[in-house]
This record gives C-alpha cells, structure tokens and sequence, in this order.
C-alpha cells in the first residue's frame, strides 16, 4: 500500500541518490553549503538558481522548492514529488503515483516491500506558537559591507534607479579583487533586526557566469527590505509583496515604503511567520503579472490562508513587472487601489 509514510521512505532513499537523480535528468546544478540549485525542470524553466533541493540537516533537509512558478504545490514538495514533477514534464503528461514509484525503486534499486514506512511525525501544539527562524550571527558590519562596495551602484543608476535608494539599500559594484563577488553589482540582503545574512550579486559584463549569484549559505528565510519597512507596516497594518529587489526599490522611490520582496514566486514558512510577526493585517499582493506571478498571488493566499485580507490591484496593460513602472505612473494607477493600504506621499 502506497501511504503518505511509504512516500516519506521513498523519499529519503532518493536524497541518499540525489545524483544519480539528477543525472538521470540531465540536471547541471551549483551546490551551496546547505541545497542545490539548479533552473526548474519540472516547468522547464531558465533561471540558475530557479529550483533548489535542500541537503542540510534543517527540517526541510531533503525537500525542493521552485522559487519561480512554486511546481512543488503541485507535485509535493519531497523528492517524490520532484521525480514525479520531472517524471511528467519529460512525458508531456501528469504520470501516475504507480509510474514515479516504480522509477525511485528502479533509482534506489529496491523492491517495495524493503522500503520501511517511516514513523509519523509528532508536532506539540506548543511548538507551533514557539516557532521561531533560525539566524546565525552577523559575519560583517554595515559599515564594514558598506566600505567593500561602490556605492551607489552605476549599473543601476543607467537602469534608471534614483541614487538616494540605492544609497538606502547600500546597492553597490564589489570593488575587491579575486572574491565570489567581483565584476558584480552587490545587493546586500539584511533580516528585519539589519543583520547582515547575504547578498545578491548581478554580473556586470556578459562573459561572467553565471548572471546571478546567491552568496554562500544564503538562506531565503528574510523578507527584502523589511528592516526598512517594518515600521510602516505597523503604521499602516499592511504590507506590500513583490518578488524581487528592483520593486521593492521602485515602490520606495514613489513613497510605498512597507514594501517587501519574497526572492522570487513562492513565499515559504519562514516568511510567513515574519508576516505574522510584522503587525499586518492586510497583504497587498504586487507580484509580477504573469503567468508565475499570478500563480505567486494564489500560493501567498494559500499559504498564508485566513490570516489576513488580501488585495491584488489591477496593473496598466502590457506592464508586466511593477519595477517596469514609472514614479508617476505608480501615483496615479496605483495609489487610488492602495488607499488606506498606504501612507501617500
């Protein structure tokens, strides 16, 4: 009998092949200290670092996340269900619970009756109101970070971002030598206490590989900006979510300063719980207006459930990207969907 237990096994055999998986499909990935990235293959996506697998000794150890389309909400977010994700997506065809079986006992070379049910895990009610994210000490000032970088950022101010929020946001061009991050514009990612957990570095010419790069050991377990903007989000007892850095800097520059970026097309446990630690009770769903983006809106409505009210506002047509907006254009299209949502100035 195939039960959820059964699927659990399976699926901790298949991270002891995690290669063998990956080779199967043909996946080139990066591996960082705690997961490994890689474009999703269960949508066929592009991005490097779009789909990761986790292989630490955390609670999501063994787990894969799709951060730009959220593919896991559909197949199961543990290895059977990315077997089963790649598994249809090479067939052009939802395959059945039978067909991915039958290929992990073939990967794991097993029968079915070997595979033990794993035990049912116990969660105490008092755990769940004692959640709590995992941080780790600041590894560098602000100044010291700061001291490291041109800033403002020349890449972005042709990019058309005022020099004043790159300056907020301590945007700049590595200007060290022989580091992970040189010949690359560096966006500093704090927690909402603005310690230092990471940075995201976009490579300035075209022969530097790959586009973007994740600082090692970078968790995705903050909000962008929320250092920045959790105390406008006490103010207005709303918080506004985009997908990446550039919009969250966009809103700022036109005055919607409780913004915050979620890394991408899928909001996780981590973020939810600083959702609800923020104080609001409204979420304005910004993300982009696509296909992945509007996939993105229902997935934060899902996971966040009936905690708070939801408003996604309607976009000006052809504009896909709110970062792709002017300040003015975000004044007169938006500020009249976002009143009472928003401080307008």
């Amino acid at each position: 009998m195939l039960s959820s237990q059964k699927i659990s096994s399976i699926s901790n055999e298949l991270l002891l092949h995690i290669e063998k998986v990956l080779a199967h499909f043909d996946i080139n990935y990066v591996e960082f200290p705690n997961r490994l990235a890689f474009p999703c293959p269960v949508h066929g996506g592009d991005s490097p670092e779009g789909c990761c697998i986790f292989t630490d000794g955390t609670t999501k150890q063994g787990n894969w996340t799709c951060w730009t389309q959220g593919c896991q909400e559909e197949y199961i977010d543990s290895l059977f269900g990315f077997v089963r994700g790649c598994l249809s997506y090479h067939a052009d065809r939802k395959v059945s619970m039978q067909e991915t079986v039958d290929f992990c006992l073939d990967i794991i070379g097993k029968d079915f009756d070997e595979i033990k049910e794993a035990p049912k895990k116990k969660l105490k009610t008092l755990d769940i109101f004692n959640r709590r994210i995992e941080r780790s000490e600041g590894i560098i000032s602000r100044s010291d970070l700061q001291n490291k970088l041109n800033i403002p950022a020349p890449y972005y101010l042709g990019r058309g971002y005022g020099q004043l929020v790159l300056e907020v946001f301590d945007v700049g061009e590595c200007i060290a030598q022989n580091q992970p991050m040189s010949g690359r514009v560096v966006v500093p990612i704090y927690d909402e206490q603005y310690n230092y957990v990471g940075c995201v570095g976009r490579a300035i010419k075209e022969h530097i590989k790959p586009k973007w790069l994740h600082s090692h050991g970078f968790k995705k377990n903050v909000l962008y900006g929320l250092n920045l903007a959790k105390e406008e989000i006490i103010n207005t007892g709303s918080v506004v979510l985009v997908e990446g850095q550039g919009d969250v800097w966009r809103l700022h520059e036109a005055g919607i300063a409780n913004a915050v970026g979620i890394f991408g097309c899928s909001l996780n446990e981590d973020q939810l719980i600083l959702l609800e630690q923020s104080g609001a009770m409204n979420v304005v769903i910004l993300t982009d207006y696509d296909d992945a983006g509007n996939n993105a809106a229902e997935q934060i409505v899902k996971i966040c459930g009936r905690r708070f009210n939801y408003i996604r506002p309607e976009m000006i047509e052809g504009v896909k990207d709110v970062g792709d907006l002017t300040i003015q254009q975000i004044k007169q299209f938006l500020y009249p969907q976002l009143k009472g949502f928003i401080n307008e100035n």
